[in-house]
């Protein structure tokens, strides 16, 4: 179905405007969420299964995804069409809410489930319509991505702000929102789309068998990944209580601006990455690197300045003294947000090398250190020490991925 339209890219000033645009809206909503979920009640329980439901939702979203929109928005030949990309990111998204369902009973408390369960589906429905972003991207139209993503979160906040309000039930809450991301994706998602390509639903076994394997590496890279800064904050409420997780999170919450940052700064580039890779420019890559680089540094100075100067004010406007008091949090995260993002754009360009095994041994890495690491860590340093497992964890993968990149670099 569609018709489309005369190819009109924009050019990488513009796409990455766009998205910055878009990406910075949605975030401030989203961000706006978690102090929502802290004003509105009394209590920070409902903070703590809110963060709880979003550490469980980070563990699985990657089978979700399944690796496939990176490699979607680096299939600068179009091997595959989007429909066939949409197809089976429907099908992997029902695996990811089973997963979801079956981790939530034998991990959380049982009044946690149903939250934990419908934060999913509110998630996987966007990560589902994300194969459209996707193609929107390689196409260099990342205008429609930054309006949708401004739009997602505009009507996420205005949902959860009614919702939530009136009756301060999150299960509630999320299946509204549900409706609503539905909403946004089928009246303007769909639409704009189909203006630059047909959508036929549908894929061959043997496509979507060679797609299920080819990016197996990824999924797996990025379960570990997504795992890397959920492990200790679950380890963090079980041996502190959903209160001090709510505590933690919401101090943290400010500084995760930094890791998305470097997403708005990279996602635009990961195209022009691959385009560089396959035609043999070494030098244009090299260059685009170091911009990359040195763009997500200048993220991290600007936050540190802005926490020195405005760290405890803004937690006490925010939520209150009960929180303000933990201000000196901010500093640590500053720098596990930093390594956090950066193994992102690493993990993103072994994709567009085409070298996934190596991207999977990098994450594994940073599973494994932070599975050993959250114990001592946080028993030793309560709140920090998620900080410092999530630091250490992140350092390990990025010393082994940024060996690798230079490595293939040199052999191209």
């Amino acid at each position: 179905m569609g018709k489309s339209e005369p190819e009109r890219e924009l050019s990488v000033g513009q796409n990455m405007l766009w998205n910055m645009v878009g990406s910075v809206t949605n975030l401030v909503c989203q961000y706006l969420i978690t102090v929502l979920v802290v004003r509105l009640t009394s209590e920070l329980d409902s903070a703590g299964l809110y963060s709880l439901a979003m550490s469980v939702f980070g563990i699985f979203s990657p089978i979700a995804g399944y690796g496939l929109y990176s490699y979607q928005a680096t299939d600068v030949r179009e091997e595959n069409t989007l429909g066939e990309y949409l197809t089976l990111t429907c099908g992997t998204s029902l695996v990811s809410i089973f997963c979801i369902t079956l981790y939530a009973m034998f991990t959380c408390r049982a009044n946690a489930w149903p939250v934990v369960i419908f934060f999913g589906i509110y998630r996987l429905v966007m990560i589902a319509f994300d194969s459209l972003h996707a193609y929107d991207q390689m196409r260099h139209r990342m205008d429609i991505i930054g309006i949708s993503l401004a739009l997602r979160g505009i009507v996420s906040l205005v949902v959860f702000a009614a919702a939530f309000s009136l009756t301060n039930d999150l299960l509630v809450t999320f299946a509204l929102m549900t409706v609503a991301i539905l909403a946004v994706s089928f009246l303007y998602d769909l639409p704009a789309t189909l203006k630059l390509t047909e959508i036929r639903l549908g894929i061959s076994r043997e496509k979507a068998i060679h797609l299920l394997k080819g990016c197996l590496p990824i999924v797996i890279s990025q379960v570990a990944y997504g795992a890397v800064p959920s492990i200790p904050r679950q380890f963090l409420s079980m041996h502190c209580g959903d209160a001090t997780l709510g505590i933690y999170a919401s101090v943290a919450a400010p500084v995760a601006i930094i890791q998305t940052g470097a997403t708005y700064i990279y996602n635009p580039l990961i195209s022009y990455f691959a385009e560089h890779f396959i035609k043999g420019n070494r030098s244009e890559f090299v260059r685009l690197l170091r911009k990359t680089v040195l763009g997500i540094l200048g993220i991290g100075c600007i936050s540190l300045v802005g926490i020195f100067v405005l760290a405890h004010p803004v937690l006490f406007l925010l939520y209150g003294d009960a929180v303000a008091s933990y201000s000196y949090l901010m500093y640590p995260l500053v720098i596990s947000s930093l390594l956090l993002g950066t193994q992102g754009l690493f993990n993103n360009l072994l994709v567009a090398m085409r070298a996934p095994r190596l991207m999977l041994i990098s994450s594994l890495a940073s599973f494994a250190a932070a599975l050993i690491l959250c114990v001592p860590l946080v028993t030793a340093f309560t709140m920090n020490g998620v900080t410092y497992a999530l630091a250490l964890s992140c350092g390990t993968g990025l010393l082994f991925s940024g060996w690798c990149i230079r490595r293939r670099l040199i052999a191209h």
